[in-house]
Formats: structure tokens, sequence, C-alpha cells
């Protein structure tokens, strides 16, 4: 049965106010970074906070709500996305200097952009961003973290806009950070970021860069479709050790495979489907489990339904 975007709305008449781009059964798989799942039931891209505050505010109380960036630590699985999708652009809001080592940051700025325009600013303390392959908002929502450094290190207050369309602020004492979580709730939309760094030498900054890109490019898979790191690390130890050491280091379901370069990385060799990435984890965490009584978390969030 065909679907209407205006089936979503509570008033159909804001539709043509609406700058943003509108889909329904858009498959948003392939958009993905492991390139596995279905399509999203209805999809929106906003213009700017306007159009997306705009569009919140209209929608019926009962639509689910699901929003990504980068789709870079996300399975999505192969019955896709009921609901409303909601993509941050990477345009969205971009990038502000506010002082001389503060910078307001739009939600769906990638985070290597980031670390990129940190570097001709000389503000230091973002190197770690240029191992991160996802954007602000998700980095934010997750904690998201490389080579000793997390987003709260570099975070003094998030800007969202509520399920309502209500904009909220929030300074960083007022967020819990955790081990690769946060406290923030699915419906708060993070827009924007207050972030500070300090001031530092360009040519150190670069140096920093070069060596994360490198030890990055040497420690983990490339040229192949994998959505970051799979599973959360433990108190005492690595997941890819535990992986080793549960003997799962080269396993596979499918064509979803355990990266040779790197145990907590999956792969998708060419034609994997979403439901081969989560067999795949769900056979490492028991094994893990049965073999080292150790219970590992997945890193990578996974939504939407089976077929």
């Amino acid at each position: 049965m065909n679907k209407s975007f205006l089936d979503i709305l509570v008033y159909p008449e804001i539709f043509s106010q609406l700058s943003g781009k509108s889909f329904c059964n858009k498959s948003v798989g392939s958009l993905s970074w492991l390139k596995v799942g279905g399509s999203a039931e209805y999809l929106y891209i906003p213009s700017n906070e306007e159009d997306l505050s705009l569009l919140l505010g209209s929608l019926h109380d009962e639509i689910n709500l699901h929003i990504f960036g980068k789709l870079s630590n996300t399975l999505i699985r192969d019955g896709g996305i009921s609901g409303l999708t909601i993509l941050i652009p990477s345009s969205f809001c971009g990038i502000e200097l506010v002082s001389d080592t503060k910078l307001q940051v739009g939600s769906g700025v990638s985070d290597k952009v980031l670390a990129n325009r940190c570097l001709s600013l000389g503000i230091g303390g973002m190197e770690f961003l240029s191992g991160i392959p996802g954007s602000i908002g998700g980095g934010v929502f997750m904690n998201a973290g490389s080579f000793g450094s997390e987003f709260k290190d570099i975070v003094l207050e998030v800007n969202f806009i509520s399920k309502s369309g209500k904009k909220i602020i929030k300074k960083r004492d007022e967020i819990d950070f955790g081990y690769r979580k946060t406290n923030l709730c699915d419906n708060m939309i993070i827009t924007s970021v207050l972030m500070e760094g300090f001031l530092k030498d360009s040519f150190d900054i670069k140096e920093i860069m070069k060596d994360i890109n490198l030890q990055r490019t040497l420690s983990q898979p490339q040229g192949r479709p994998t959505g970051g790191s799979t599973f959360k690390n433990t108190k005492n130890y690595k997941a890819w050790e535990l992986i080793n050491k549960s003997g799962m280091s080269k396993a596979y379901c499918g064509e979803a495979i355990v990266s040779n370069v790197h145990s907590n990385f999956l792969i998708n060799k060419g034609k994997a489907t979403a439901k081969d990435f989560e067999n795949l984890g769900n056979m490492i965490i028991e094994e893990v489990k049965n073999e080292l009584g150790i219970l590992l978390e997945w890193e990578i969030q996974i939504v939407g339904d089976n077929e």
C-alpha cells in the first residue's frame, strides 16, 4: 500500500512550508557504513533547525522517531525502520568560531571535518576526532572516543529540539557521560554543540593527527564496509582480546566476517545481510560468555524490524 508523508502530520497544511526532503519507504540500508538493511517507512532530511522544529511540532504523538547522522555505528535490520527516520545532513548548522578555543558546531558536521578545521585554527584537544568515522551529534549521544579521548572532554553545552519541537539547552554537568553512552533521551535531537579545546601549535596538531590516522590504517580494516567497533570494551579487557581468547577471531555468518586486522570489527564481504551481522555478533557474545564467563555488550546500535 502506498504511504503518504502527510499521514504522520497532525497539520497536513504545514507540509508546503517544509523545506527539507521527504520520502516514503525509502531504502536506507545502502546509506549505512555496513551497507545492509531495509527501508525507512518515512524519511526526512531537514534543511535547517527551523525546518526540523516545524516538522516535529506537527507530528502525531504516536509516531516512532529515529535520528541518525552518518549511520556509521548502526545496524539496520532487514525489515527496515517503522515510523519516522530523520537524517541530519552534514551541512546542518556548520562550524562557527565563538572564541579562540570555542566553537559552535552543527550536529551533522563530520568528526573529521571538525578535526581538520581545528587544525587550521590551531585548536588542540580535537585531534582524536580524526579517528572517528561519524558525526558530532552521534558522537555526543554515545560519548564516542578514540586514542584516549572522548566527547565528554570537549563538550561545554548541547542544543536540542524535543519531539514536540521545543528548543532545549543542557550544560555539560547536566549530562551523564559514561563509557560509550549518555543519559540523553532518544527523542531529544541534538542540533548543535558548544565545544572547547585549547590553543596549540598547528604543526603539533598535524603530527598527532598523522599518527592517529597511521595507527588507524594499520590497526583497522580498510576498503570493506564495516560499522566500526562492534562491542564495548569491558572493565578489564579490550573486546578484541576476548574475541581472540574465545576462538572467534575467524568466525563468520554468511558474508559477514570478523576482520583479520582487528577482531572487534565485522566486515561485509559484499552480499551480507543485516541478519548475518546480528547472528554473527550474537554468536560471538555467546561464545565469549561460555568460554570466558564475560558478557560482551554491543557498541553498534541495532535498529529496525526483522523480516
